[in-house]
């Protein structure tokens, strides 16, 4: 399976050879945009909570009779960073 960046770089690659052969200041254009695009990072895919993890975090503060609103804020978002690293 080619990914986005891999696919970004063959078509980086085709307009360069395209602008060997062709004279049209529009390729060397595209060409610049797509290797401004290939210098950025690769983006991470964002993990999210399944229902059971969800589930099980809202019990464990539920046991504490939800003291607050906070705590429950506190145990999901230490949960999505862990996951998120």
């Amino acid at each position: 399976m080619t990914t986005l960046r891999q696919a970004a770089q063959q078509a980086l690659e085709a307009l360069i050879d395209a602008a060997n052969v062709l004279s049209a200041p529009m390729f060397n254009d595209a060409a610049a945009a797509l290797r401004k695009a290939l210098e950025q990072p690769e983006q991470r895919q964002w993990v999210g909570l399944t229902e059971f993890q969800f589930a099980e975090i809202y019990n464990k503060w539920n046991d504490t009779n939800g003291l607050t609103a906070w705590g429950l804020n506190q145990a999901l978002e230490t949960k999505l960073r862990k996951l998120n690293k």
